[in-house]
């Protein structure tokens, strides 16, 4: 079956290639991203090299939809590219963006991961970590509220959009109730009121102060990789990232995304942009830029990737989870986590 998949990916990727400077309506397109220019200028590069089109690229630190709605009829945004699940789903709620229609894609991104109106171009799966030498393997997040972990359980805050998205599928996964109960187990089993970043979660594991924690496996790749300097780098090799799955499931992931904005001058070629940032090496290029994982399972990974380990994408589709982002924040007050 994955080998029929791949050969069909090859297929309308060689169409796409071979025709589609003959359907270009446009020269350019407009970029407007959440990730920094010397992140994206060397898959933007490519799709130039490839295609001809020139990709002129906005960079907005924050708050993108509040600058596109602002910009209304108006704005020139051809494609609009943003970290996390929560701000995606805004691209639609409010009503930012068009209708997808393209089999290079459908055929490239797992159906969990990408919508009517977007799609996501790599995933960053949120785990447990634990010491690199603990006798552990398989957790299942439902299990992270047990008694066992009391006092051993290091997390940021619970509100922030990771956590929040976290919450959203187990809310999804088991409704009100149990959702609520766990939340009270894992304040329960917090070592301290969470605090900082993912980063501090992994010195905090790797120098003692707590046996496991929650976090993003880019976190623990970019600290490996040696990006912040100091003494991170040591502290992530003494630390792993553990297989981390839901009950019946598989694992949780956030994501980079992207769609198309509605008022684009120049869809056709917007739509050639995303198409090329799944084929293989554009996949490539793009994940390893924040040693993300590729959405398409073909993509080589950063070696750093390959030697953390792999994390299926759990089944649940990014639109549920979105919608039951507020749910899961209502809960998290409601428990009083950060208390």
């Amino acid at each position: 079956m994955r080998r029929r998949a791949a050969r069909l990916l090859f297929v309308l990727t060689s169409l796409w290639l071979a025709g589609g400077a003959a359907t270009a309506q446009a020269d350019e397109i407009n970029l407007y991203s959440t990730r920094e220019a010397p992140l994206m200028e060397p898959v933007i590069a490519s799709f130039t090299a490839a295609t001809g089109i020139k990709v002129n690229l906005t960079y907005v630190e924050d708050n993108l939809v509040k600058r596109v709605m602002a910009e209304g009829d108006a704005s020139s945004a051809d494609v609009l590219m943003t970290i996390g699940l929560d701000k995606t789903s805004q691209f639609v709620t409010s009503r930012l963006t068009q209708t997808i229609s393209s089999p290079v894609l459908d055929g490239a991104i797992p159906l969990q991961l990408r919508g009517a109106q977007w799609i996501a171009l790599s995933v960053r799966p949120r785990v447990v970590m634990a010491r690199a030498d603990a006798a552990l393997g398989v957790i299942h997040y439902e299990d992270l509220a047990e008694p066992k972990w009391r006092g051993k359980l290091c997390m940021r805050s619970p509100l922030h959009q990771n956590n929040v998205a976290l919450i959203a599928a187990f809310l999804v996964h088991h409704g009100v109730e149990t959702t609520e109960a766990w939340l009270k187990g894992l304040k329960a089993n917090l070592a301290h009121k969470p605090a900082g970043k993912d980063n501090d979660v992994i010195r905090e594991i790797a120098q003692g102060v707590c046996e496991i924690g929650i976090g993003n496996t880019v976190a623990l790749a970019q600290l490996r990789a040696g990006r912040e300097g100091g003494d991170w780098s040591g502290w992530a090799r003494a630390v792993k990232a553990l297989p981390t799955v839901f009950e019946g499931g598989n694992t949780h992931v956030n994501l980079t995304g992207a769609a198309i904005a509605k008022h684009a001058p120049h869809p056709s070629a917007a739509q050639r942009f995303l198409e090329f940032l799944v084929t293989p090496a554009a996949q490539r290029i793009y994940a390893a830029a924040e040693l993300e994982y590729p959405v398409l399972a073909t993509a080589d990974r950063d070696p750093i990737l390959v030697e953390i380990g792999s994390f299926p994408a759990d089944a649940l589709p990014i639109d549920q989870i979105a919608a039951h982002q507020r749910a899961a924040i209502a809960l998290i007050k409601k428990v009083g986590f950060d208390e």
